[in-house]
């Protein structure tokens, strides 16, 4: 369904993966209705690598797994990061 006036868009994140410098958050994104209904419109993966003042990359916490849900987002992720890889090796 459309955005009309007065919907909101809401925006959640989640970690799913961590190396040791470098994490992949999820960012789903959603209309929202005045009476609370939220519609999936968007969902987008975004690298980041965490660097310090002089912009060398730092370590990261390691990333707890509780859930089968987060394992399999994990297990995703790194099918993801692999196929990164190996697309910047062929110039993609």
């Amino acid at each position: 369904a459309p955005a009309y006036e007065g919907d909101m868009i809401v925006m959640i994140g989640q970690v799913t993966y961590v190396g040791r410098s470098s994490m992949e958050v999820r960012v789903d994104t959603y209309t929202e209705t005045a009476d609370g209904q939220r519609q999936l419109i968007n969902r987008a993966y975004i690298d980041m690598v965490a660097i310090d003042s002089e912009g060398v990359p730092v370590e990261v916490p390691e990333l707890i797994l509780e859930t089968d849900e987060q394992r399999q987002e994990y297990a995703a992720a790194e099918k993801r990061k692999a196929l990164r890889k190996q697309r910047r090796q062929e110039a993609f």
